[in-house]
């Protein structure tokens, strides 16, 4: 019987051996799971964090590329801010003598003294932008820039300091901001409008009556020679005085002649001289 039990020993120790071996020989391959997982996660976060590499390389590309095209617009419009032909009302604000040497080559005005008077005013639609206008110093040249601007202020031209504050109309011109002026002296009277408005009053009264059936109001020998006096005296001349004066105190260059003529056309005189007051409402003083 004890020889029975001793093979019986050996076998469980020889079983539990081998249960052992077989448990090292499973757990093995977890190890290895456990590796590969961990080599899995690794490659991930790398995937991860060259994906987000790649995106902000894209996003700093772009944000590139719009500031690129943000400078190409600002550009753009600085182009279109300096447009020739282009208006805008800049306010006297400083005036000082210079060295010609300091005037740009290509600035459009000529200056032929060895000084200048530059003139600096600040625009009134742009906020801190300030422009410099130049003339021939008074006493040196024979510029009449200078002289007829003044003149739209009756400033005389050795007071011209007292025109601070007043506000010019400006052009751009040769990329360079310029005065306008006329090209004559300041002419006609603006006190033309009222002879205008008084001698289109009879037209316009014919014209009342007609619709109306007024005629025995206006059609006697009274009125006719009211209208008369209105027609071919009173409003053809208001109207020329009054039209030079425009031409020469704002951006308008229409004729006077012209639309003095016009006038005195009766008929066509009470379309020509509503329309030359239209013209009138919107022309732009220079001063």
């Amino acid at each position: 019987m004890t020889g029975d039990d001793e093979p019986d020993g050996e076998g469980t120790e020889t079983g539990a051996s081998s249960s052992a071996e077989t448990t090292k020989t499973i757990e093995a391959p977890e190890e290895g799971s456990a590796s590969t997982a961990e080599g899995s996660d690794a490659d991930a976060e790398s995937d991860s964090a060259e994906s987000e590499s790649t995106e902000m390389a894209e996003d700093s590309k772009k944000a590139e590329l719009d500031h690129a095209a943000q400078s190409f617009v600002e550009v753009e419009q600085e182009m279109k801010g300096l447009a020739e032909g282009m208006r805008g009302r800049g306010e006297a604000v400083g005036v000082e003598r210079v060295p010609t040497s300091e005037i740009p080559d290509d600035y459009p005005a000529e200056i032929d003294t060895e000084e200048a008077l530059a003139l600096q005013l600040s625009m009134v639609d742009a906020d801190n932008e300030t422009v410099v206008v130049y003339f021939e110093w008074p006493d040196q040249g024979t510029d009449p820039r200078l002289a007829r601007l003044l003149s739209l202020r009756d400033i005389p031209m050795d007071r011209f300091a007292d025109i601070h504050g007043e506000t010019i109309l400006l052009t751009i011109e040769d990329g360079y901001y310029v005065p306008v002026l006329p090209d004559e002296e300041p002419r006609g009277d603006s006190r033309g409008f009222y002879g205008i408005i008084a001698g289109l009053v009879p037209s316009l009264l014919i014209a009342l009556a007609g619709i109306f059936g007024l005629g025995s109001f206006v059609f006697n020998a009274p009125f006719f020679l009211l209208w008369l006096v209105s027609t071919l005296l009173i409003l053809p001349a208001s109207v020329y005085l009054d039209a030079w004066n425009l031409r020469t105190t704002t951006d308008w260059d229409g004729g006077p002649l012209f639309w003095g003529f016009f006038s005195m056309i009766p008929a066509l005189n009470v379309v020509a001289v509503p329309a030359y007051l239209i013209i009138r409402e919107n022309a732009e003083p220079i001063i």
